[in-house]
């Protein structure tokens, strides 16, 4: 190629134009070489030579080598992926995600949030064949200066690593998961806030002037457990007032649950406007979230969370005295005893008057 004959030595007699073809897959290159051009694959083989039975000669090799040389292939192989690596970036990869798995989930809304927030920093335009561990942890340390905490951390790492495995897994790309050669931020801790003596009449008081759907959210949030959008989603068809049971239908888990009703709760969904048919609370989650502020800001509550009022209820059914951990968890809809403990505070004051 290009060394048995130097072409300075030659004394061209016409000036010939480059790129012509010359026959098929091979073009004359400058006064006195031939270019062989070939796909294979979708990867493009170039190579020059000095004449052109050379470059046939070549062109017919690789045409033949294609077909049986099994090392060839995989040397074409490893160049398609090198050419994919390139092209395909984690942005690229979270667009797909979102469009096939995102959209199908419950937390959808929350997860393209933290999708589109993902892909404004800079690993998002890394290829997802080369992302390391020290790539992910530059990206928390750029959450960290943004003001996301460690548990926002951890949320992120627990995105990129699903989008990583459902990539090898799902769709077969050749992709390593990052996260797992990484240590994780930590977790922080459980919320351990409960209702203080006197808080709940005085929120739930002003939560009715706020908003009557609200009053009633609260007051069957502490009486049932159940999580906000189980307990907005809940229908009037799946209420059984005589047997005191609600039918949970669409949980987080995406399991169904049958959730007993206290006498407390019964008397709550009793003085709601009943229709035919519909949402026992006709409130969005948004003026729901309105309500709860102002009503906390008025009374002066601070610290506390609608989704402490689970917490609040998983306790309560505890210091009856009268479920097992069993049946507490099946109550509240909890997949492990662990994250039961999780949402189970039982007061040191209370525990001490059954001491005695």
């Amino acid at each position: 190629m290009n060394s048995s004959v130097n072409a300075k030595t030659r004394k061209p007699t016409a000036k010939a134009r480059d790129g012509v073809k010359v026959e098929k897959n091979i073009y004359r290159r400058g006064e006195y070489s031939y270019q062989v051009k070939m796909m294979f694959g979708g990867h493009a083989v170039v190579e020059t030579f000095d004449t052109l039975p050379e470059a046939r000669a070549f062109r017919d090799s690789k045409k033949a080598a294609s077909v049986i040389d099994p090392d060839f292939k995989r040397v074409l192989e490893s160049r398609i992926k090198k050419t994919e690596a390139a092209s395909s970036s984690l942005g690229w990869l979270l667009n797909r995600y979102e469009a096939e798995v995102t959209s199908g989930k419950k937390s959808a809304t929350s997860e393209r949030y933290r999708i589109g927030k993902l892909k404004r920093y800079r690993i998002a335009g890394l290829s997802i064949y080369t992302i390391s561990a020290d790539d992910v942890a530059e990206f928390l340390g750029d959450l960290k200066a943004d003001g996301v905490a460690s548990p926002g951390q951890r949320k992120y790492c627990a995105l990129l690593s699903h989008v990583f495995n459902t990539a090898a897994k799902r769709w077969r790309l050749k992709v390593s998961n990052p996260i797992t050669s990484l240590e994780l931020p930590a977790g922080g801790k459980a919320r351990d806030r409960r209702l203080e003596p006197g808080e709940a009449d005085t929120l739930l008081a002003e939560l009715d002037k706020e908003n009557a759907y609200a009053g009633a959210y609260a007051r069957l949030g502490i009486e049932t457990a159940m999580r906000r959008g189980e307990l907005l989603g809940l229908a009037w068809d799946d209420v059984d007032l005589k047997n005191r049971v609600a039918e949970l239908r669409d949980t987080k888990n995406g399991e169904g649950r049958r959730v007993p009703l206290s006498r407390a709760a019964i008397k709550v969904l009793r003085a709601l406007p009943r229709p035919h048919k519909g949402p026992v609370l006709p409130i969005g989650a948004s003026a729901l979230r309105g309500a709860w502020g102002r009503a906390k800001e008025k009374v002066g509550i601070k610290d506390l969370r609608i989704h402490d009022l689970r917490h609040e209820a998983t306790s309560r059914l505890f210091e009856k005295g009268v479920f097992d951990s069993m049946e507490v968890a099946s109550i509240t809809g909890h997949k492990t005893l662990q994250m039961l403990k999780r949402y189970t505070h039982l007061r040191a004051e209370d525990l001490a008057k059954k001491l005695g």
